[in-house]
């Protein structure tokens, strides 16, 4: 098994790949950040999707839905937090492992996600990028890791206000991963 990652601050409808994922809290600022992108991207969908109370943010609520050729990846799956008051690295880990259990049955070995911030939180940024990366590996190695030719692409969008602090988090990564799997680390600090 090898793990292709990418850091980068591009917003995940800029991103080339078979989904991104979107993370969001439970609240009535659903359609704020890069969620509004996303919805102005997809012609207001979510909007319909969060007035129907269809789209909520409750913990554990995925729902996929097909990009119809507005975003560069194919599909798009939301993920709920539930509130930010209780968003921890703990309730991040657990949404994390049903997560890639999304992204393993419905085949998805390359795909997008934002870092989910918000500015009440009292968390650690680096730290929760750790928790993600850590987590997917965690649970992809569980299930794939004796087959050779299995390959996971991962694009982490981070906010560009943190970007400047990858290095160290690169570095950490680095030694996270390398007894564990074969993989590249790519800081891609373009624009889109």
């Amino acid at each position: 098994m090898r793990l292709d990652l990418r850091l980068t601050h591009r917003s995940l409808d800029q991103l080339w790949c078979q989904a991104v994922v979107a993370f969001l809290f439970e609240g009535d600022s659903l359609l704020t950040g890069y969620l509004s992108r996303l919805n102005e991207k997809l012609a207001g969908s979510l909007t319909q999707l969060i007035d129907r109370h269809f789209l909520t943010g409750k913990r554990e609520e995925l729902l996929l839905i097909a990009s119809q050729e507005r975003l560069k990846a194919d599909k798009l799956l939301l993920v709920g937090l539930g509130p930010i008051n209780s968003y921890s690295s703990e309730s991040l880990s657990y949404v994390m492992r049903k997560l890639s259990a999304a992204l393993e049955r419905l085949k998805l070995d390359e795909f997008g996600m934002m870092v989910p911030w918000g500015e009440e939180m009292k968390l650690d940024y680096a730290e929760l990028i750790k928790s993600i990366i850590s987590n997917l590996v965690d649970l992809y190695f569980m299930s794939k890791g004796n087959t050779v030719d299995f390959s996971l692409k991962v694009i982490l969008s981070i906010e560009e206000r943190f970007f400047s602090d990858l290095r160290p988090l690169e570095q950490e990564l680095r030694i996270y991963l390398n007894p564990i799997i074969d993989y590249s680390i790519l800081v891609d600090n373009t624009t889109g």
